[in-house]
């Protein structure tokens, strides 16, 4: 192909043909930069696509990762209602007047702490944004969003895990965990109260070896879980835009 444009310009500048070589070389220069504009256009194409792919490839892997979140937000809610639920009922009929086996598992169900952590925090393989457009936008903020509810409520989780700790570790001190370890023990290993062929041990509590302090369990788990349970809905709120603008995305 340059050869053949070669040889055009030399026959013109053999024939003294001055005015039609420098419209031809005109022609030329514009054939060029029409040449580059167009390969400009598709490397810019193939960028885009290929960042577009990443996109994707980044926003199903975030997609997969909500929906794995939802489950697990979903099921701390369902523990902290029960932790809630249970807290109140003994609170209600005094701890003096639960039957052992319900105290004993309410006590060891409500002192196991279970935290949320998000697989978008733990999975994030890359804090590159790629979002520009109102939709990426959108998807943007709503990963803002979710993130700072989230550490708002591991604020108060981390808070309540610090008070279950120092009264378990009060539980201890005072005895009434050593007092109580037969009952304990025949309890959590047998947790079908119609198995038990034996006497179920009596529950040693007093004013001296703890009721104080499981008074104040009971009552931290019931007001602290219901503020858990707005958090944990609002978080479920959010996953669930998120999920849905995502879907619309990649739709």
């Amino acid at each position: 192909m340059i050869k053949f444009f070669r040889k055009i310009r030399q026959d013109l500048l053999m024939e003294n043909k001055t005015g039609k070589y420098f419209k031809y070389a005109i022609g030329e220069i514009i054939l060029v930069v029409i040449g580059i504009l167009i390969a400009l256009q598709i490397n810019n194409w193939n960028e885009n696509r290929k960042l577009q792919h990443e996109i994707n490839t980044y926003l199903n892997q975030k997609l997969e990762n909500l929906k794995e979140d939802r489950y697990r937000l979903i099921e701390i809610r369902d523990v902290r209602k029960e932790k809630a639920e249970k807290s109140k009922y003994i609170l209600d009929i005094g701890i003096e007047n639960v039957d052992p086996i319900t105290f004993t598992n309410t006590v060891y169900f409500v002192l196991v702490e279970r935290h949320f952590l998000s697989t978008i925090e733990r999975n994030e393989s890359s804090t590159t944004k790629y979002y520009a457009g109102s939709q990426e936008a959108t998807i943007n903020n709503l990963e803002q969003l979710y993130i700072n509810n989230i550490k708002e409520m591991t604020l108060e989780e981390n808070r309540l895990n610090a008070f279950s700790e120092n009264a378990e570790f009060s539980l201890w001190t005072d005895g009434f965990l050593v007092d109580n370890r037969a009952l304990f023990s025949s309890i959590l290993g047998d947790m079908d109260k119609s198995k038990f062929k034996g006497k179920v041990p009596e529950l040693i509590l007093d004013s001296n070896n703890g009721q104080k302090a499981l008074e104040g369990i009971f009552r931290r788990n019931e007001l602290a879980s219901q503020s858990l349970i707005v958090k944990l809905n609002k978080l479920i709120d959010i996953n669930q835009q998120f999920i849905h603008e995502i879907e619309m995305y990649l739709n």
